[in-house]
């Protein structure tokens, strides 16, 4: 069966990072509480066949090797076995993703006591507490899986997931970075980064990361093995190339042929950006329209091998702005689609845990993969938005979407900005409008849940990833912004009369955080180099950002799911945010 895998916007993962989590906020637990049959329906009706939930296989397991892990496996597993059953009758299978292994903290005494034979690289989490937003940092341990108790372990509580959920759709393992797991998930055996030190476990550093990461996984897969022959193994290759260069053969040739590789679609891509001719994008995509050449070969080294292979890619919104409904770049989903319709023996998991909701994308997406090609991307193109929306002037709306592909063009594609820029919050920032020096508190990643937003930008421009000055930034938001309301204004026109089905205000929204992100940037410059004559700058940015808000304001308020952000799970913008600044920034004009 080819997989087209989705899940609910509002499903969350739990206390991923939590010293102590409560297992009974794990998504194994509350997941049937947001995958009610009308979203099952739903999901089904836009063509989709699968949904994922993030499992912590250690929780919904009882296992001999760790008897103290899994108090409430039974409920877990009751749960996933009622949602497995519901969404059967809709075509749909689940699918659990995780890692064949999480570190235990070492504050675990008992655990520690019990296994202290286990025990394997020792690596650091934070855990930041929602509520009052502090932050503290704590020691965990991996499980060594070059121990045999540890190897037990993984098989058998993959034994137990076949066992007890005989009508699961499969697994999706992930080997690399992620949580601490085992002892090489965040480190190399050589040729050490800031970002992946050497290994230190003495087992270990005896043996290669990608054969550690291959063992996992066959271990896993054998356990399933053990009793079903149906459910799907499927290993996401993410950041496998931290340790060999794609595809990575040695790790491939060390798995069982009945694992399905699932491979980044955009990863490693390489693409002609104005002024920036060969760039590399190594993260998901809807600038890039891949595959990479990464995912290609990757593609082709594994039907040389005999296994099936999917692509992980975002369909809906991506880190260039997670925030908003979509990003309807319909020029680069129609080139992933087409891809996927002469390879019609590769599913896909078209999203990450943000970026979920329903929109042109999707439906244009699974559009174009079941229609046949026809003379070329305008006739398609515009046989989609006839199809979508009745009535349009066609025509102009290909025009829109051809100014939304050219706008993104521009946009400063490195981790930086991705991870630490204000783009997906832009609209409800303040602490950048406070005239004066810096007071150099983090703002904090784009895609977290952060309680105050401080006024320390430098992640997005001055970390290792440093393809963009400060600048560079400003102005690349800049040509973005003026380039994508160009597009939207072809878009109104377009729609005219018709029902646009939220996707005029969803395109409206993305230009104004474009916009105020390269508000956001000229603030921090001037503030990083304050002076009283900079005053008047300053209120020419103040101007700017009051009229980017009013525009927003309507069309947040007329669509709750603007502004949500599935992995902070939150509204980062939202009616009442965007007022309050409105009213913070009028008092500071009136009075200055």
């Amino acid at each position: 069966m080819v997989y087209r895998i989705w899940r609910s916007p509002y499903s969350s993962f739990g206390g991923t990072s939590a010293e102590f989590p409560d297992d009974r906020t794990d998504e194994t637990y509350t997941a049937p509480e947001h995958y009610k049959d009308e979203l099952l329906r739903e999901i089904a009706a836009n063509g989709f066949n699968g949904i994922w939930i993030h499992a912590r296989f250690a929780h919904i397991t009882h296992t001999d090797a760790f008897p103290e892990s899994g108090v409430h496996a039974g409920e877990h597993l009751d749960r996933l076995s009622g949602l497995i059953e519901r969404a059967e009758r809709y075509g749909i299978k689940v699918f659990l993703y995780g890692q064949p292994l999480r570190s235990v903290p070492e504050a675990d005494r008992r655990f520690w006591r019990n296994h202290a034979e286990c025990a394997g690289q020792t690596e650091y989490l934070t855990e930041e507490n929602a509520v009052t937003g502090v932050r503290r940092r704590y020691q965990t341990v991996a499980l060594c899986s070059s121990v045999d108790a540890v190897k037990s372990f993984v098989e058998e509580s993959a034994a137990q997931i076949a066992e007890k959920l005989p009508g699961l759709g499969g697994v999706i393992l992930i080997t690399a970075t992620e949580f601490p797991g085992h002892c090489y998930q965040r480190r190399h055996k050589v040729n050490p980064t800031a970002c992946y030190p050497l290994i230190e476990c003495p087992r270990c550093r005896e043996r290669e990361p990608w054969e550690v990461a291959a063992e996992l996984i066959t271990l896993f897969r054998n356990g399933i093995r053990r009793h079903s022959a149906d459910i799907s193994v499927i290993t996401w290759n993410w950041s496998w190339q931290e340790w060999l260069p794609a595809p990575c053969r040695p790790l491939l040739e060390l798995l069982p042929r009945d694992v399905v590789v699932m491979a980044d679609f955009e990863r490693e891509g390489v693409i002609d950006l104005p002024e920036r001719p060969g760039f590399e994008i190594n993260e998901y995509s809807l600038l890039y329209p891949g595959p990479s050449e990464s995912f290609q070969n990757t593609y082709h080294a594994c039907r040389e091998l005999g296994m099936n292979v999917m692509s992980k890619l975002q369909l809906g919104a991506t880190h260039e702005l997670g925030s908003v409904v979509s990003l309807p770049n319909m020029i680069t989903i129609r080139k992933k689609a087409s891809w996927h319709r002469t390879h019609p023996d590769a599913g896909y998991m078209g999203c990450w845990n943000f970026g979920n909701f329903f929109s042109a994308n999707t439906c244009a997406f699974n559009w174009f993969l079941n229609h046949r090609a026809s003379s070329g991307e305008e006739t398609e193109l515009r046989d989609f938005a006839e199809f979508y929306f009745q009535g349009c002037d066609s025509l102009l709306v290909y025009h829109a979407w051809r100014l939304f592909e050219s706008a993104m063009r521009h946009l400063p594609f490195c981790i930086g900005p991705l991870y630490y820029g204000v783009q997906t919050y832009a609209l409800a920032y303040t602490d950048i409008y406070r005239p004066g020096p810096l007071e150099g508190t983090y703002a904090g990643c784009s895609y977290l849940r952060t309680k105050e937003r401080g006024d320390d930008l430098s992640p997005a421009c001055e970390m290792h990833h440093h393809e963009f000055s400060l600048t560079e930034l400003a102005g690349a938001y800049a040509k973005t912004a003026a380039i994508w309301n160009c597009g939207v204004s072809l878009l109104k026109a377009g729609l005219k009369g018709c029902d646009d089905k939220g996707e005029l205000g969803n395109a409206v929204l993305c230009g104004m955080c474009w916009a105020s992100t390269e508000n956001a940037y000229r603030a921090y410059a001037l503030r990083k180099e304050w002076s009283p004559e900079k005053i008047h700058e300053f209120r020419h940015i103040v101007n700017s950002e009051l009229d980017v808000l009013t525009t927003a304001l309507p069309y947040v308020e007329n669509d709750v799911r603007q502004g949500f952000h599935g992995e902070a799970g939150y509204r980062m913008f939202d009616p009442e945010l965007i007022r309050r600044k409105i009213k913070m920034l009028q008092r500071w004009r009136e009075g200055a």
